[in-house]
């Protein structure tokens, strides 16, 4: 990623939001930062998503080679 994007995995959060992360990572033994890191590390690389991307492209691969050409000459 480059560090320009990393931004954007800082999203707001309300007050409860925030307390229950907090709560969480306190129930984890990590800090907030720590506990949020490992957590979208994590969630990034979840086998289920891996299987969701490869499905797509095996879909559209599919689409792509069923669609019927028609090559008719005048």
């Amino acid at each position: 990623m480059e560090l320009a994007q990393a931004h954007a995995l800082t999203l707001p959060l309300t007050a409860a939001e925030h307390d229950q992360v907090k709560r969480a990572a306190a129930t984890a033994g990590r800090s907030v930062e720590e506990f949020v890191r490992a957590a979208v590390l994590d969630a990034a690389a979840d086998p289920f998503l891996a299987a969701l991307e490869q499905a797509v492209d095996t879909v559209a691969a599919r689409l792509a080679a069923d669609r019927i050409q028609h090559d008719y000459a005048d």
